[in-house]
């Protein structure tokens, strides 16, 4: 049974650790699903913080479908628009972003083909017919004058990759683009040496910028590029630098930020992974290693302070939600705008992002997910595996689940609390997903187990017990309480009256054969009454009862079995007795008591077996019925408890057992064959208790009347008693 249960911690232990192992090697390199619900946790998480009031420094000025209705289809004349930055302007707002793209002229071809007149018919700029057309028609150079008058507009760019369509884009305006936007890049990289550039980071392919004349009017541009998650298209992470030819590129929204604090201190942080972080004057906010940083939404569309355009031309906007602001102007009417999936829904404005991105970076309350959070999650994963591992094995199924469940709850309450109070994404998938699945291991392991166990415990007792109690010992082997334990149980021993002389007497095949029909009829009266064959003695027979499966009724059981092996004999010495060999007698001895029980023996050699002072007492007790010529006697502790259940007992005698201080009360347990006459009894007891008061005159006639017309072996050995007693009076 040891064995058994080091094997069971052993194939447990091994299977959690492989366990761990796939966990582990998933978390590493990334499972897509794993993943994705993972994703959803997070968003979860995102929403069960509730909707939160933003500080109000950024406001949305919205081309809704209500400024469609006033001002027209969309996109509006770029002189509508320059008189939209003129109004914000003169409101007081301290940074106006352009959520709006000017990638080419208004009216570039119209004006192309007015040139191309004027040089057709011979008119010089000075004198032609067509000025006041063209300055009519010149809207881009308006938007640009009043960029340029404001002084605090932002625009933007974006980054394209090959699959973009950047290969597509004529090279030299690329250039030219680059060397207009190239003055926005960060000057200054912190911790990085002369290997700033050697970290891994993808780099775009090519470049998109507004036409040449709207771009130089502005002071700033940034890049508005935005990286759906690659699982589920949400929009997470706000890429805040871009890498290109050598160049780290803020985004327009961090341009925004710097324009209104009015710094120019901007400055990358960078270590040999990646990027660190991203310093705004005495500001730092961290990222990942690519310049990302996790957007913290306020909550579903609208929650950032918006007012549509058309009320702003209508004169319907207080000053105050316009000065000292950040005003990003951006479509949310549906029909036109930048619609993006986000944790909040599928349609969330690209515009209100933006606007959100701009209020995390001056708010400092950006989801952090610092690049030691893998190191310690994978941390969390080993340390739950070393404990599960060492636990598991070693409790019961509900104990194990209530475990489980325990560090399933701490471990998603931590996380959860972390999120809300500290802003930090844990990851919750991975290690919830370890713990159930250390589990479920840890079960299917201890079923395995404990499939070997059963066969191996119907190996080692099918010889010892009962085929009832196998059976039992399979179906709720954790009864059997292994290494030793003390308890009140019932032993019995049987031998052979004589049996040196029968050995004497017979070949040694037909003594082997004898013996093995005798022991073979006897063992199976112990099955029969769900005893334990603890062993044989030569020829004799040890049996316990009330183990290994307990009984109440174990002294009942043996004290039947004794009766039954006495019958079962003399079946068998007719036949002996017709094949002409001796006729064996037996005695059988019974007690009741503490003993030990369990497995005795070294460590890789043990019996299961009782041990103690009441197993030597029955012993004892099987040898005194040479003396009175007995068959089956009992302790008096045994007749305690079936005193009631069999009519035909006495007491034998005090008894004096080698090793024990105490006298002990014997009783004999009579067999009650057909035609067996038991009337003398009374008598006997009159005469046992006469004998017992020291009355050896009175009782001495009685037991020689028994001895001699009954036959009764005990009341011949009182008799002698007796008559020894008076002898030494006179």
């Amino acid at each position: 049974m040891i064995a058994m249960r080091k094997t069971h911690l052993t194939l447990t232990a091994l299977v959690l650790v492989i366990a761990s192992a796939i966990v582990g090697v998933a978390y590493l390199v990334g499972d897509p699903l794993l993943h994705s619900i993972e994703l959803t946790t997070y968003d979860m998480r995102l929403r069960g913080q509730g909707a939160r009031v933003p500080a109000g420094q950024v406001v949305i000025a919205a081309i809704d479908e209500k400024s469609l209705a006033q001002l027209g289809r969309w996109p509006w004349s770029r002189r509508t628009q320059a008189d939209l930055i003129a109004k914000l302007d003169a409101m007081g707002a301290r940074v106006i972003a352009l959520d709006v793209f000017y990638s080419e002229s208004e009216n570039q071809k119209l004006l192309e083909q007015i040139t191309r007149l004027e040089s057709e018919q011979g008119y010089s700029s000075a004198n032609s017919p067509y000025a006041s057309l063209k300055v009519h028609l010149g809207a881009d150079t308006s938007l640009a004058e009043a960029i340029a008058n404001s002084g605090k507009v932002i625009l933007s760019m974006v980054f394209l990759s090959a699959e973009d369509g950047a290969r597509a884009l004529d090279t030299r305006e690329i250039a030219r683009a680059f060397d207009d936007v190239k003055r926005d890049a960060i000057p200054v990289i912190h911790g990085s040496g002369d290997r700033a550039l050697d970290f891994p980071l993808p780099e775009p392919a090519g470049l998109l910028t507004n036409v040449s004349e709207i771009r130089l009017a502005a002071r700033h541009s940034g890049h508005i590029n935005m990286v759906p998650d690659s699982v589920d298209g949400t929009l997470r992470w706000a890429p805040l630098v871009i890498r290109y030819r050598e160049n780290f590129f803020p985004s327009a929204d961090v341009q925004a930020v710097r324009r209104f604090a009015r710094t120019d201190q901007v400055a990358l942080h960078a270590a040999k992974y990646g990027i660190s972080a991203l310093a705004l004057g005495d500001e730092l906010i961290s990222t990942d290693a690519a310049g990302r940083a996790l957007i913290h939404y306020y909550g579903p569309e609208k929650t950032i302070p918006t007012f549509s355009v058309a009320d702003l031309f209508n004169e319907q906007v207080p000053i105050s939600r316009v000065k000292d602001k950040i005003v990003i102007v951006g479509a949310t009417a549906k029909g036109i705008g930048d619609i993006r999936v986000t944790p909040y829904g599928p349609t969330f404005p690209g515009v209100e992002i933006r606007a959100t991105v701009m209020q995390n970076l001056l708010d400092g309350d950006f989801i952090k997910r610092p690049s030691w959070l893998g190191r310690l999650e994978i941390g969390v994963i080993a340390a739950l595996g070393i404990l599960l591992a060492w636990l598991l094995p070693r409790v019961g199924l509900w104990s194990g689940a209530g475990l489980t469940v325990a560090l399933f709850a701490s471990y998603i309450l931590v996380a959860t609390m972390l999120f809300r109070v500290q802003l930090i994404w844990l990851n919750i998938v991975y290690p919830s997903l370890f713990v159930l699945a250390l589990f479920l291991s840890a079960t299917i392991a201890k079923y395995v187990s404990a499939e070997a166990g059963k066969r191996q415990i119907k190996s080692a007792f099918q010889h010892y017990v009962a085929p009832k109690i196998v059976d039992e010992l399979v179906d709720n082997f954790g009864r059997l309480r292994l290494g030793g334990e003390k308890r009140t149980l019932t032993v019995l021993f049987s031998d052979i009256r004589g049996f040196t002389s029968v050995s004497q007497s017979l070949p040694p095949e037909e003594l082997v054969r004898l013996l093995n029909v005798y022991l073979t009829q006897m063992t199976d009266k112990v099955f029969k009454h769900e005893g334990l064959l603890d062993k044989y003695i030569g020829d004799a027979i040890m049996a316990v009862y009330g183990a290994p499966i307990y009984r109440d009724d174990h002294a009942l059981l043996a004290c039947r079995t004794a009766l039954e092996m006495l019958q079962e004999l003399r079946a068998l010495q007719v036949q002996w007795y017709e094949q002409g060999l001796p006729q064996l007698e037996i005695g059988i001895g019974i007690n009741t008591g503490p003993m030990v029980v369990g497995n005795m023996g070294s460590r890789d050699r043990f019996d299961y077996t009782v041990i103690g002072d009441a197993v030597n007492l029955g012993s004892r007790i099987e040898a005194l019925n040479k003396v009175y010529g007995t068959h089956i006697l009992l302790s008096e502790f045994t007749y305690a408890q079936v005193r009631h259940e069999f009519p035909h007992m006495r007491e034998v005698d005090v008894a004096d057992i080698r090793g024990r201080q105490e006298a002990v009360r014997i009783f004999e347990l009579l067999p009650v064959d057909d035609g067996v006459v038991l009337d003398w009894l009374p008598e006997f007891e009159r005469a046992y208790q006469r004998m017992r008061d020291a009355r050896y005159a009175e009782a001495l006639p009685m037991f020689e009347r028994l001895s001699e017309h009954v036959g009764d072996s005990v009341s011949r050995h009182h008799m002698h008693y007796c008559r020894s007693q008076l002898s030494q009076a006179r």
